[in-house]
C-alpha cells in the first residue's frame, strides 16, 4: 500500500495492535497511541450468510444490480480496498478518518469523533434529533455530488465531529456490477429506510421530507434507477404495504419509507 510502509516500520504501534488484537472481543477496537486515540480494525471473513445469497438471488432474478450485496474481500484484500476507498474520499476533500497504518492483518484510522446513531437515540429533543439527520443527508449528497458512493450508508456509518457529520466504515464500497447512478442510488435507499425508526411516533412525519430534499439533489440518473427498483419490485412493495399492520418491525419500516421515497420521486418532473 502506498503512502503506509512508513507507519508500518513502527514496531512499537506494530506490537500494540498485535497484543491487544489477541484478547480484543470485536473485530473493531481502540488504542491510545502517541498521545491519540486511534482505531483498529483487524481482518474479516467473507459474508456466507443465506440472507447475502438470498439477496443475490433477488438481484439476479429482477435484474436489478441496485439490489446485489456487496463483494466483501476476506482479509488483506478487504483491509487494501477499504483502506484505498477511504484515501479516495479524503483527496475528494470529504470528512473521513485518516489512515494511519495498513498491514495484512489490520486497518489504522484517526479518530472521527463520537458515533453519531447513539447521538440521535440518546436525543430528547426531536428537533435537534433531525437537524443531524438532515446534515447527514447533506453530506451524503454532497458525496454524490463530487461523484462517489458510500456503499454502506445506513445512519450507523456516520459520525459526529465538533458537531458536524462524518463518514465511517467502508467495508461495503466495492459494489461491482453497478453504474455509478445504482450505486448511489442504493446509498440513499439505505440512508432513508435505516431512518424509519425515528419516525414512527411523530405526529408530524420528517422523513418524507428528508427524502424530498435528497432526491431533488439526485442526479436524473439516480432517480431512474431508484423509479426502476420500484417498479419491477412493485407486487412486493405492494405486499409490505398491506402486511405492514400486522407484520414486524422490517416490513413496517419498508413500506413507510417506500412511501417516503414513492412521494419524493412524485416531486420531480424527470
Amino acid at each position: 500500500m502506498s503512502g503506509t510502509a512508513e507507519h508500518l516500520a513502527d514496531p512499537e504501534l506494530s506490537a500494540l495492535i498485535n497484543s491487544l488484537s489477541r484478547t480484543a472481543r470485536d473485530r473493531v477496537f481502540a488504542v491510545t497511541y502517541g498521545g491519540r486515540r486511534l482505531w483498529v480494525k483487524t481482518a474479516g471473513m467473507p459474508r456466507l450468510r443465506s440472507s447475502v445469497l438470498m439477496q443475490r438471488a433477488i438481484a439476479m432474478l429482477f435484474r436489478l444490480p441496485i439490489l446485489l450485496p456487496p463483494r466483501n474481500q476476506a482479509g488483506a484484500l478487504g483491509l487494501a480496498a477499504e483502506a484505498a476507498a477511504i484515501r479516495t474520499l479524503a483527496e475528494a476533500g470529504l470528512p473521513v478518518p485518516a489512515v494511519i497504518a495498513c498491514s495484512g492483518q489490520w486497518l489504522v484510522l484517526s479518530d472521527a469523533g463520537e458515533a453519531l446513531e447513539p447521538r440521535l437515540n440518546a436525543a430528547a429533543d426531536a428537533a435537534e434529533r433531525w437537524r443531524l439527520i438532515a446534515e447527514a443527508g447533506a453530506l451524503l449528497c454532497r458525496l454524490h455530488a463530487a461523484g462517489h458512493w458510500h456503499g454502506g450508508a445506513q445512519i450507523r456509518n456516520f459520525s459526529l465531529s465538533d458537531g458536524r457529520p462524518g463518514l465511517l466504515d467502508f467495508e461495503d464500497h466495492a459494489l461491482s456490477g453497478m453504474t455509478l447512478a445504482e450505486r448511489q442510488g442504493r446509498d440513499l435507499l439505505l440512508f432513508l429506510y435505516s431512518l424509519v425508526r425515528y419516525d414512527r411516533d411523530s405526529i408530524e412525519p420528517q422523513l418524507p421530507r428528508i427524502a424530498a430534499a435528497m432526491l431533488r439533489q439526485a442526479t436524473p440518473d439516480t432517480r431512474h434507477a431508484i423509479r426502476r427498483l420500484r417498479r419491477r419490485m412493485a407486487w412486493l412493495l405492494a405486499l409490505a404495504r398491506w402486511l405492514a399492520p400486522y407484520a414486524g418491525r422490517d416490513v413496517r419500516q419498508a413500506a413507510a419509507a417506500d412511501a417516503a421515497i414513492g412521494a419524493a420521486l412524485a416531486q420531480s418532473a424527470d
